[in-house]
């Protein structure tokens, strides 16, 4: 199974009797999704950035996650890759497919763009991982991303 696929029939499950605008609770679904994520952005970012597709994560820490509409969701946080134990900001709005294991549209920033190329945090204590966490929602939509890819069509 890819990793589009376990990503698709995870959000579903997350989703399924929310209402729209719902803040998504934490669930075994969501950390289920969460993990597909790890996968899927260095895959998607990849297809337009080769260079991502060298890279793994080990975590996706969410501040925002919420439903945005039928089969959509919107998630703002922190994204940790394996290879140094770092984290940078990620925002995604994604939607599945209206039938089958896939996604139909997808917008996803990913990483900060410092003076030396994309600023990466070492992952440290909880509470500091939680600060950075909270200071991102009043900074996201001031940064400069690294990596802003777009794919499919929203639907309505």
């Amino acid at each position: 199974m890819s990793a589009e696929e376990i990503l698709s029939r995870s959000l579903r499950a997350v989703l399924a009797g929310l209402p729209v605008g719902a803040d998504i609770p934490n669930s075994e679904e969501l950390r289920w999704f969460l993990s597909s994520l790890e996968c899927f952005i260095p895959q998607a970012i990849g297809e337009i950035h080769p260079e991502m597709l060298e890279q793994a994560g080990d975590g996706v820490y969410p501040i925002v996650a919420r439903k945005t509409g039928d089969g959509e969701i919107e998630l703002l946080g922190h994204f940790l890759f394996i290879a140094d134990q770092k984290l940078t900001p990620i925002h995604l709005k994604l939607q599945l497919a209206a039938a089958g294991d896939s996604v139909s549209w997808l917008e996803c920033c990913l990483g900060e763009r410092g003076e030396h190329g994309m600023v990466r945090t070492p992952y440290g204590s909880p509470g500091a991982s939680t600060r950075l966490l909270l200071a991102l929602t009043t900074r996201a939509p001031s940064l400069d991303w690294c990596y802003v890819v777009t794919f499919g069509e929203r639907r309505l």
